[in-house]
């Protein structure tokens, strides 16, 4: 909560400098849920709800142009305001921007994750993911170069690095021609083991940060209706490096993308996925077989019309019970939404996330209100 306040109290003085220079602008928006699930299996790890529940999360954004052509913002998102664990969470963000360059503070992506771009489904990218943490992260156009540059200042419970700054990470975009050209880094964190994954969940506990140096370059371009990218990532703490290559390609209302990745350490990983989307229609088949494990997915949907969409699709792979799911929405109007959905998922894989749309196991029924 200290830090809250803390954070809170920042953007007001922010906010407060901005609008001496020039007028202030203020939005208020937010979203409020109420439903009701029956899990047919409780008790997993990552279970969302049983029973009846409710959020409510609000978010204020404050922005003014200063007399120099920058613009200063911030923002501040209230989460699980009305889930029953009490005041909720709070994330904050405050940047000062140009046409050509950013500085962002607070609750904003690290720079390697925001620029990189994989072929397929490589197991050393593994760049560190932003979850909580206070990151600090510049960035600048220049011609059709973009550059990005981000620390780590706090693990995600507030607590500060040892050196004030943790972990730089980089990311690099640039179009040649026909080419585009991604380079990414991050160094090696300095931090102990488990200083941004050994907390309590959820609020303390990053699993996506990874404390390894990576490096990793990506070349893509397009010819002949195809979309082609190569890209190789080395994890230099660990010596293990992916080389992967993937090609997608449209045909009609078709767009089939394939891949292949070769390990340094265990199995290739390989894949196929075919999108069809025609009309009210959308169907995705996928497959992937993931350091030797099968796995297929059938997922689509239906626009029925008058505000009302279904939606279905089935899930598998090796040595778990399959997944499936059926669902549907309707459009109440004014930002209005009723979705009622079933899905199973004895195995627990998808943590009560199932599908592309992630999907509550056993029956759900909720109503969400956007304002």
């Amino acid at each position: 909560m200290k830090n809250i306040l803390l954070s809170s109290a920042a953007i007001v003085a922010f906010a407060g400098a901005a609008a001496a220079e020039s007028h202030m602008g203020v939005t208020f928006s937010g979203t409020a849920e109420l439903g009701y699930n029956t899990d047919d299996n409780p008790g997993f790890v990552g279970d969302d709800n049983e029973g009846f529940y409710s959020d409510l999360e609000i978010t204020i954004g404050l922005a003014a142009e200063l007399d120099n052509g920058l613009t200063a913002a911030a923002s501040i998102d209230f989460e699980d305001l009305a889930d029953g664990t009490g005041f909720g969470d709070a994330e904050y963000e405050l940047s000062l921007t140009s046409e050509t360059s950013g500085l962002y503070f607070g609750d904003t992506q690290f720079a390697a994750e925001r620029m990189w771009v994989a072929a397929g489904d490589m197991e050393q990218d593994s760049f560190s993911e932003a979850d909580g943490e206070e990151v600090l992260r510049g960035e600048l156009t220049y011609g059709m170069v973009e550059a990005q540059m981000s620390y780590a200042l706090t693990n995600n419970e507030g607590t500060r690095v040892t050196d004030d700054l943790d972990q730089l990470s980089l990311g690099v975009s640039a179009d040649f021609g026909n080419f585009n050209v991604v380079a990414a880094y991050q160094e090696e964190s300095d931090e102990a083991a488990g200083f941004y994954s050994g907390g309590v969940a959820p609020q303390g506990d990053n699993g996506d940060f990874n404390q390894s140096e990576i490096f990793g370059l990506s070349v893509g371009t397009a010819f002949a209706g195809a979309d082609v990218r190569l890209a190789y990532v080395t994890n230099q703490t660990t010596d293990e490096n992916s080389t992967g290559v993937s090609v997608t390609y449209p045909f009609g209302p078709v767009t089939g993308t394939v891949y292949y990745v070769d390990e340094s350490n265990g199995d290739a990983n390989y894949g196929v996925t075919l999108a069809y989307v025609n009309g009210p229609i959308a169907v995705e088949l996928d497959y992937d077989n993931d350091q030797g494990v099968n796995k297929t997915g059938l997922e689509g949907s239906y626009d029925v019309g008058n505000g009302l969409t279904v939606y279905a699709g089935y899930l598998t792979q090796d040595s778990t019970d399959d997944r499936y799911y059926v669902a549907g929405t309707y459009d109440l109007g004014s930002g209005a939404e009723l979705l009622v959905s079933y899905a199973d998922d004895d195995s627990n894989v998808d943590e009560d996330e199932i599908g592309a749309n992630e999907y509550q196991r056993g029956t759900t029924v909720q109503v969400t209100f956007e304002f």
